[in-house]
């Protein structure tokens, strides 16, 4: 992807006595220094865990890996294969009595080379394919490259549109780390991979005064991206739509739409022969033969789900505090305004404009949907791809009060990442499908998985390191972009001894980060309690699930409850500590049996 830019030197930096005014035409680009070292801690953050919890049976994941497993080892888009070597998946359509996915095949067939690798590996040493490892390269080769590849052409893209470094990083992590769009980029689904192409393609639409005209290369990608993301979900075709648009008024001269038409018939090719292969017809996808006849009746309701415009969900999808997009993702709050600075500005007002609509239009779509919530999810999962839309959108408004309100902004910016990373990206990293009865995760879920040394798979494992401590290094990577972002602009840059510079550097450095951590626990606080705590329906259906979830935890015996069940003997402490622990966790039924055991 390559982007048409005009680099304006932001100047020396700023001073530790505070956040000065911008000078005329300053814009943040990112020295190359900077954007390797977010980069490979943000790579490191999306390398390092892997949630993988089996006994769930994803079906937004596994019914597109099985079509992937499907394509390399039967050639065929008939997932009868896998259904058969693995067990059963929802998801799937069933036509003339064979069995397909009924979800878009970007994401499958980006995996194509993942799962190649782990079958041919196997094949080589005379085994089975291994799943665990064909899904993680899967995972890698269809969600993670893609969205590690988009992120570092996204960071320079912000800083020219900012003077801000702070904020520039500020709106990326939140795309990075800060959303759901980081714990969908870790599976192995089109919700991130759709936010990725839309906003990779309106990147490479979009021109500014002295950028020069788009290139044929840039406008053969760009068609590529937006129709990839009717290709990677069937709702992104709102998103797709805006795009072309887009591309009727920037591409100049016109005959670059030939190249953007061409890039665009790729993936369109691609689904319709999906289609045609699965349900008889490339025009046809294959929601209205569903194999489940709940999800089936759902979108046979109105147009392919569509039935009617849900006040409720239009609200809870934006500020519910369990699932809602503002409250898990505080940044954003930012874009309400920004979007209306982006229609206001004379220069790149179409690109403002199509941005605009392209999030306007998705979240109106998932209104009108039957099946609005999405199940278990993190967050919003049908608004994952207008996030980055919104993102820049965020950037726009949070700038506005920073030509003012400098030092308000940046503690607003950095306040708000932090709560992302919190309440986003705990639940991301530690376990991505969040039950529907669990209205307040951080309390009801987390606090007791991080408390009782609950961790995913990660890296760590591999040196037989496990539970809580296993997940430190992705602490750390958390908290080194938060540090990055936040001492921005305020190291002096004369030569000078360290020592020296510590101290002109320190005073702002406290400012930033000790304003940027009261607005975070402002922001916290309704994310942190639960109003209905003392309701017994409401605390049987908390207790059911968090039970669940920790009783079928992967990996399974390394918690500090499996290690106290697995003594032979316990002391009186111990013995205390073990109920304490399953009480939190839901499990009565496990401390009555334990009380009963001589």
């Amino acid at each position: 992807m390559s982007v048409s830019t005009v680099t304006v030197s932001p100047g020396p930096a700023i001073p530790a006595a505070g956040p000065a005014r911008p000078a005329p035409g300053a814009v943040a680009t990112p020295t190359r220094r900077h954007r390797l070292l977010l980069m490979g801690l943000v790579a490191l953050a999306y390398l390092f865990p892997v949630p993988y919890h089996l006994p769930i049976n994803n079906p937004n994941e596994n019914v597109r890996f099985y079509m992937t497993a499907a394509l390399v080892e039967d050639g065929t888009y008939c997932i009868d294969g896998p259904r058969k070597k693995w067990g059963w998946v929802n998801d799937a359509a069933r036509f003339e009595g064979r069995h397909y996915s009924v979800k878009g095949p970007a994401t499958s067939l980006l995996g194509l080379p993942g799962y190649a690798l782990a079958y041919g590996y196997a094949q080589l040493r005379g085994e089975a394919t291994d799943r665990h490892l064909a899904l993680w390269l899967c995972r890698l080769t269809g969600s993670i490259l893609p969205t590690l590849a988009f992120l570092w052409f996204l960071l320079p893209w912000l800083g020219r549109r900012t003077a801000s470094p702070l904020l520039r990083d500020a709106a990326w992590l939140t795309v990075a780390l800060g959303a759901n769009t980081y714990g969908y980029a870790l599976l192995f689904v089109s919700h991130t991979l759709a936010g990725v192409c839309g906003f990779g393609a309106l990147m490479l639409l979009s021109r500014r005064a002295g950028d020069g005209r788009v290139a044929v290369r840039d406008a053969f990608f760009a068609g590529l991206l937006a129709a990839g993301v009717t290709a990677s979900e069937y709702p992104g075709i709102v998103v797709t739509l805006v795009l072309c648009g887009l591309a009727l008024v920037q591409l100049r001269p016109w005959r670059l739409l030939v190249p953007f038409a061409l890039g665009a018939l790729i993936p369109t090719l691609a689904v319709m022969h999906m289609q045609w292969r699965s349900f008889g017809n490339p025009l046809s996808p294959g929601h209205l033969h569903m194999e489940n006849a709940a999800f089936r009746a759902y979108h046979e309701r109105g147009v392919f789900g569509a039935d009617a415009f849900h006040g409720d969900a239009a609200f809870e999808l934006l500020f519910n505090e369990g699932y809602g997009l503002f409250p898990l993702t505080p940044l954003l709050l930012f874009g309400l305004p920004g979007f209306a600075l982006l229609l206001m500005r004379p220069v790149g007002r179409k690109v403002g404009v199509a941005a605009t609509l392209a999030a306007l239009g998705l979240w109106l779509e998932c209104a009108f949907l039957s099946n609005w919530r999405g199940g278990w999810t993190i967050g919003p999962r049908y608004l994952t791809p207008l996030i980055p839309f919104a993102a820049w959108a965020a950037l726009v408004g949070v700038d506005a009060l920073w030509r003012f309100k400098p030092r308000l902004a940046e503690a607003a910016a950095l306040g708000a990442t932090l709560v992302g990373f919190v309440a986003s990206g705990v639940p991301s990293a530690w376990y991505p499908h969040l039950p529907e009865g669990l209205t307040r995760p951080l309390p009801q879920l987390f606090g007791p998985l991080l408390a009782g040394g609950y961790a995913p798979y990660n890296a760590a494992n591999l040196l037989d390191l496990w539970g809580g401590w296993s997940m430190a290094p992705w602490y750390l990577a958390l908290a080194g972009v938060w540090v990055a972002a936040g001492a921005q602009g305020t190291w002096p840059g004369l030569p000078m001894p360290l020592g020296r510079k510590l101290r002109m550097a320190g005073p702002l450095w406290s400012r930033r980060f000790a304003g940027g951590a009261a607005v975070a626990a402002v922001l916290l606080v309704p994310l942190l309690g639960d109003p209905k705590a003392s309701e017994p329906k409401h605390a049987a259906t908390v207790a059911r699930d968090r039970s669940f979830v920790t009783r079928h935890w992967r990996p399974a015996g390394h918690d500090r409850v499996a290690r106290l069940q697995a003594r032979a003997s316990r002391t009186a402490e111990e013995q205390a500590e073990l109920a304490l622990l399953l009480k939190a966790q839901g499990r009565e039924r496990e401390l009555r049996k334990g009380r009963r055991r001589p």
